[in-house]
């Protein structure tokens, strides 16, 4: 089983990702906020992060750029949690270095299958909402390196 770090604003939210990862027998911790996940990101290791990306203190992409200059946490997975009206959310939560995504409204089913993406050894690009935004992606991190 793995050890997920939950980071959403939302208490809700957070109680729910807890109790249906608990369920699974997954270990798991929570953070309302950035500067929370990052101190406990700092203490102790996951395998995977769940990150709302709206968070009241910055956002989550300003989180997953810091938590990648913690040592040892350079490649930690972390899935980006996006609403479903996000319409640039999965192509930025890719550039920024999200190793999935999941898109509310979700169903434990939904969580039970990013997680178990996201503890895998290699991330299966034939799924094909994750293949096309990993490729929408790549081809703006090479349009804007270009201009």
């Amino acid at each position: 089983m793995a050890t997920v770090l939950v980071c959403d604003g939302n208490p809700v939210e957070r109680r729910i990702l807890r109790m249906t990862l608990d369920l699974d027998g997954h270990r798991v911790a929570e953070a309302s906020s950035g500067r929370e996940a990052l101190d406990i990101l700092g203490k102790w290791t996951f395998d995977v992060v769940l990150l709302a990306m709206e968070l009241p203190d910055g956002g989550g992409y300003r989180l997953i750029e810091e938590s990648r200059m913690i040592p040892g946490r350079e490649a930690i997975r972390i899935v980006a949690i996006l609403e479903q009206d996000d319409t640039k959310g999965p192509v930025e939560s890719f550039i920024a270095g999200a190793a999935d995504v999941l898109i509310r409204p979700y169903g434990a089913q939904d969580l039970r299958a990013v997680v178990a993406r996201a503890t895998a050894l290699e991330i299966d690009l034939r799924d094909t909402p994750q293949r096309e935004a990993f490729e929408e992606a790549k081809r703006l991190q090479g349009h804007t390196r270009s201009e």
